[in-house]
């Protein structure tokens, strides 16, 4: 299937300190790995659509030439779009893979979220689609 139609989540932005070039990429279960250059923040979930109403659980793996970036706080902002987080923003940490989790997106309407995600001197945007109920 076509990466759109399974992630309603697309990376727009990323960037990164210093001279190494952040490329953002989401994945697919069951699908290969590529190995990544550079700092990069890539979307592991949600898969499938987003409703609103659904809880938002957004899940991210940080890495710089492939290898995790671990025990790092990863910071989620709305930047536009009908969504907030309580407080104006979360922090999670990520654990020994590099991967951080998100729950606490309040969708308060349909739309496009854009959200950005800041690992160390890496920030990424990234988008969520959220459809009526």
């Amino acid at each position: 299937m076509l990466l759109a139609v399974l992630l309603p989540v697309l990376l727009t932005g990323c960037t990164a300190g210093g001279s190494g070039a952040a490329r953002p990429s989401a994945s697919t279960s069951g699908a290969a790995e590529v190995p990544l250059r550079g700092p990069a923040i890539r979307v592991v979930s949600p898969e499938g659509a987003v409703r609103l109403g659904d809880e938002v659980r957004l899940v991210i793996r940080a890495t710089d030439d492939g290898a995790p970036l671990a025990t790092r706080d990863a910071t989620f902002e709305v930047v536009s779009g009908p969504g907030t987080y309580p407080g104006g923003f979360e922090t999670s940490a990520t654990d020994a893979d590099g991967v951080a989790s998100s729950l606490g997106l309040l969708p308060d309407g349909a739309g496009r979220i854009t959200i950005r995600v800041a690992v160390g001197e890496i920030s990424s945007d990234l988008t969520i689609d959220v459809a009526g109920s």
